[in-house]
């Protein structure tokens, strides 16, 4: 039985497959990483260029009755203490009616609420009986 040996540019094709595969596998990993929710994008300032890296975003709303605290402070103007104020009016006050009732909780002013406007929702209740 004879072994053959590769040459040089055969060699060069199985590791140029082999890295393009592994390329694909990384980029599939990668994308399946994608944040859930609305994300901004960053300039990148290039030795005087100015690139803006893509971001995607997510276009389902979240819906403020339902929201946990990792989804709220996703949200622009929205820090911790923010979705704590959130989470707790709605456990005080009940589920919110509109998005503008948000600005009922301290600290949240028209210019926060602006920004939210297009990310949130107040979903319809569907356990209650419409009425």
């Amino acid at each position: 039985m004879s072994t053959r040996s590769f040459s040089i540019s055969e060699r060069g094709l199985v590791l140029l497959i082999g890295m393009a595969l592994l390329a694909s596998g990384v980029i599939f990993f990668l994308s399946r990483e994608r944040p859930s929710v609305a994300l901004r994008s960053a300039p990148i300032v290039l030795e005087g260029i100015r690139v803006v890296v893509p971001t995607f975003r997510d276009e389902r709303k979240i819906d403020l009755n339902t929201a946990r605290l990792d989804e709220l402070v996703a949200l622009p103007g929205i820090g911790e203490t923010l979705a704590g104020r959130i989470i707790a009016y709605r456990e005080t006050h009940g589920r919110f009616e509109t998005v503008e009732e948000l600005i009922e909780v301290h600290g949240i002013g028209e210019q926060v609420l602006d920004a939210l406007r297009e990310l949130v929702t107040v979903e319809r209740d569907t356990t209650q009986p419409p009425g």
